[in-house]
């Protein structure tokens, strides 16, 4: 029993290490541009978000180096510090189509061409050295945040199962394959709408696309676990279920935040 225990703790030791610590209020997702830097980055002070029109609330007091290199139609919606970091963070409304500004020590400002904002959280990469400004595929951000939710979820679901008392080795194939079969549902239906819709409608469809998962598991398990009675087995996968969910509705903002890292 014993060692059981000190693996589910190591375990939720390792999950707390891959999860960051910080959580919003809400635990949900808004919508979000990450810029990420790529190139000889050396000198470069602040990264502005521009609009065609004027924002409503703009930001105070923006560099005059910067306000006086825009060109005429373009305005400043928010601008923040460089400090060799590669992820910035906007929270705001978002012009459509919005370019980006690169301000250096000397003053000098290198504007990207305009892009255009296709999914509520998406990456975009400047070019320090051409101003030239992409995004990665949604397919690239549906495989990444399919390994990065596939391997939390594994591990939520693992000590669940130790603490059930089955045992992994015995039920390793059928708690793989259950599990590979949701996440890759999750991914394709609720993760594909994280990526592409606001928070919204994000929510609405998590608790739709759980419930098919839950029933999905329920079954599966119930007639693939080995080990203990039936009802054991049903009582496993609700318990992993609601753990999963409620964990991942907790972290779903700073493990996205982690995601975009790793999506340039």
């Amino acid at each position: 029993m014993r060692q059981k225990l000190r693996s589910v703790l190591c375990l939720f030791a390792l999950l707390l290490v891959l999860l960051p610590v910080s959580a919003r209020a809400n635990g949900l997702p808004t919508s979000s541009i990450y810029i990420s830097i790529a190139g000889m980055n050396d000198g470069i002070v602040s990264v502005a978000l521009l609009g065609n029109e004027p924002y409503d609330n703009p930001p105070q007091n923006p560099p005059e180096a910067l306000t006086a290199a825009l060109p005429d139609g373009w305005y400043v919606w928010d601008y923040a510090p460089y400090n060799s970091e590669q992820v910035f963070l906007w929270t705001i409304p978002f012009p459509s189509p919005f370019r980006a500004a690169l301000l250096h020590e000397d003053g000098t400002v290198l504007l990207t061409g305009e892009a255009e904002r296709t999914r509520a959280m998406q990456t975009f990469t400047i070019n320090a050295q051409t101003g030239e400004i992409s995004t990665s595929p949604i397919g690239i951000g549906l495989l990444k945040q399919f390994v990065c939710t596939f391997m939390v979820t594994l591990l939520i679901e693992a000590a669940v199962l130790l603490l059930f008392r089955f045992k992994l080795y015995e039920n390793l194939k059928p708690f793989l394959l259950v599990n590979l079969a949701t996440q890759t549902l999750m991914t394709l239906t609720y993760g594909r709408i994280l990526l592409s819709a606001d928070w919204r409608q994000a929510f609405f469809w998590a608790f739709a696309v759980e419930a098919v998962i839950f029933v999905v598991e329920v079954l599966a398990y119930a007639r693939f676990l080995r080990g203990h009675t039936r009802a054991r087995r049903v009582a496993y996968a609700i318990t992993a279920n609601l753990v999963s969910f409620v964990i991942g509705t907790l972290f779903i903002t700073p493990v996205y935040s982690a995601l975009a890292h790793l999506m340039y």
